[in-house]
């Protein structure tokens, strides 16, 4: 499979699922991301709706992105069940990613003891996901557990291998690391060979940081169109491609100041005319 430039629904908000697959059918996407209040919405009760929902409009779901606060051992059992489902309404869909988003960091960081529980956690659940052909991928993400660069080291060195991936997430590994400059590139290059899936989106630390909402499902509202901030885009394209990765990216925009449909327009337009990717 080469690389696929798919879009998550993250733009349109969730009641906003109907305008999402239209925008994203008019601009030629096939591939589709979306939280994990989808498979709570519909589940297996309306599972056939929502196959035709994406068949009507010709796309396919690609990945769900769930996870949660996976360093609190009290909840160890509730959160691998609740990826577990997800994977299953993924093997359902004929999609094979699942995307780890951390639970909301701690005040003062994340213990050692949070890292250890979030790796526990994230082995099982990759384990049991992997039963259903779905690949756990964490995700670093900006204001949770996993997100500075020794926090990913730390987690990326104790978690197995067979059963935890990584979803690199080019603006959040950027934007958590605000005083290494290229920790985007560094990362991508560190880790070339364990990515299973990308998140792109691009980060200007100009705009005031407003965030709404809590972990890894907040809406941050200074990332920005592909091409307009900060984040080498280009090279970690370069280096994805250099390692032979075939599978997804997904272009992913929190909040945006013009339209879902005029934002995303934008970003796919940079990827077509700089870096040569096709929807």
């Amino acid at each position: 499979m080469a690389i696929r430039i798919a879009c998550h629904g993250i733009t349109w908000g969730r009641d906003g699922l109907l305008q999402c697959v239209r925008d994203l059918q008019t601009l030629g996407f096939r591939g589709f991301e979306a939280f994990a209040f989808v498979a709570d919405d519909y589940g297996f009760e309306r599972l056939d709706e929502f196959k035709r929902l994406l068949a009507e409009h010709h796309l396919q779901l690609v990945a769900l992105y769930g996870g949660g606060a996976m360093h609190d051992a009290s909840l160890f059992e509730e959160v691998v069940a609740r990826n577990v489902r997800l994977a299953r309404f993924l093997q359902a869909n004929g999609a094979d990613r699942l995307v780890l988003g951390p639970g909301r960091r701690p005040p003062g960081g994340p213990t050692r003891d949070h890292l250890l529980n979030a790796v526990h956690c994230m082995n099982e659940i990759g384990r049991r996901t992997l039963e259903y052909g779905v690949l756990a991928c964490v995700h670093p993400h900006y204001n949770t557990v996993i997100e500075r660069i020794p926090e990913i080291d730390f987690v990326m060195e104790r978690v197995d291998p067979r059963y935890v991936y990584l979803a690199a997430d080019t603006a959040h590994f950027r934007k958590g690391n605000p005083d290494v400059p290229t920790a985007d590139i560094d990362l991508f290059r560190k880790y070339a060979d364990r990515i299973k899936y990308v998140h792109l989106k691009d980060w200007d630390p100009t705009i005031p940081p407003e965030t709404t909402g809590e972990g890894g499902t907040a809406v941050i509202k200074d990332f920005v169109e592909l091409g307009l901030g900060v984040v080498h885009l280009k090279e970690c394209i370069t280096i994805l491609r250099e390692a032979g990765y075939d599978g997804w990216l997904t272009i992913e925009l929190d909040y945006t100041r013009r339209t879902p449909f005029e934002s995303v327009r934008m970003s796919k337009e940079y990827l077509e005319r700089e870096l040569g990717l096709s929807v």
